[in-house]
């Protein structure tokens, strides 16, 4: 048996400590005197800071070896070291191990367990249960510089159950149960690649043979297509991608509108004015939904949410624009709506939200006029 571990901050949740640790809360209530648990500013976790006379509350527990390896391999790729330090418990003092952080960071306001599980709980439980199967693969170290990504398709998975498209059509099939035999995870990175061996309901009331089928995963995103009403101008960006590119494609510069990945607590909205902003210094007077939708569901679990701007594109044309820290060389094409048009024509527009977004503008200019 390890040695027992106090507990201060996010894994004093039961539901998450038992996805972390793979075993039951079985937890004592525990104090750590002379420190006092905060926030970390600006972020969703805290630290323990040294404070005299201050008392912090948490928990111990008595992981096995396996339940340790887990919780080690959740916290040391964070930049945490395990400290023993003595804690206080209704039985007296014990000796337990502590995860410290080796950072330096802000301290923000007192730390609340019941804040941060009614804010952040459901979205971090999700993230655990992906960021621990990368354990069998991944080096601590590794597993975290993924895990902002981790973060992002929790995020998806939580929007995506609180808003499921209507069913129009009979045989009602939403919420009928899939069987899952098993799924694995063989590749993680800024996008990953789930597995599933599945066994599906079938329109005729019957059950599928048990088949394998793979998708690849990646956050949910806006799409965002300027238009200018007083000169019946649009913005479209170019830039290098990669897709394009593998799939050899001669001219991998493709033209799209601007674009971007929803942050974990970021409406689409505020994504798109985000995005819109760091991809063509253009701000949003108005967005407008052209349609929330799969690109390619067979194969792709992103889901887009593509809008319309209504903005001033004077002097926009020929910037370059993108972040530096991402590697983005973004070119911008300011034309008007017909000639937009006609490259779907000709094939230069060749990218499905820029067609789905001029084709909805084009049917709703008059409302803009």
């Amino acid at each position: 048996m390890t040695r027992p571990v106090f507990l201060y901050g996010t894994l004093c949740d039961p539901d998450l400590y038992e996805i972390v640790s793979g075993t039951a809360f079985n937890a004592v209530p525990a104090s750590l005197p002379d420190v006092a648990i905060h926030w970390v500013a600006g972020e969703a976790f805290p630290i323990p800071v040294q404070q005299s006379g201050s008392t912090a509350q948490g928990v111990l527990v008595t992981p096995d070896d396996s339940a340790r390896a887990r919780l080690d391999f959740y916290e040391l790729g964070f930049g945490y070291d395990v400290e023993e330090r003595q804690v206080l418990t209704p039985d007296g003092p014990v000796t337990a191990s502590v995860y410290v952080p080796e950072k330096e960071w802000s301290v923000g306001a007192a730390w609340s367990l019941s804040d941060w599980q009614n804010a952040h709980g459901p979205l971090t439980q999700l993230a655990a249960e992906e960021y621990m199967g990368l354990m069998a693969t991944h080096a601590p170290e590794d597993a975290a510089r993924a895990f902002p990504q981790v973060r992002m398709r929790a995020a998806s998975r939580l929007r995506a159950m609180s808003d499921t498209a209507p069913e129009v059509f009979l045989p009602k099939m939403s919420g009928k149960p899939i069987h899952s035999e098993k799924h694995a995870q063989p590749y993680t990175d800024y996008f990953a690649v789930r597995e599933d061996w599945l066994s599906f309901p079938t329109f005729d009331g019957g059950q599928s043979e048990i088949v394998k089928r793979a998708s690849f995963m990646g956050g949910d995103a806006v799409t965002i297509l300027p238009f200018d009403p007083a000169t019946g101008e649009v913005l479209v960006i170019r830039q290098f991608r990669h897709g394009a590119y593998a799939r050899g494609d001669t001219n991998p510069w493709t033209l799209e509108p601007a674009a971007g990945r929803i942050d974990p607590g970021e409406a689409p909205e505020e994504t798109a004015r985000r995005e819109l902003l760091e991809e063509t210094g253009v701000e949003a007077r108005e967005l407008h939904l052209v349609g929330r939708y799969y690109p390619s569901p067979g194969a792709y679990s992103e889901y887009l949410y593509s809008y319309v701007a209504i903005a001033d594109l004077t002097g926009t044309d020929g910037g370059i624009a993108g972040l530096d820290d991402e590697a983005e060389d973004i070119l911008r094409h300011t034309l008007p709506l017909d000639d937009a048009l006609q490259m779907i024509e000709s094939g230069a527009a060749n990218t499905g939200p820029l067609i789905l977004s001029l084709g909805w503008l084009a049917l709703n200019r008059d409302r803009f006029r």
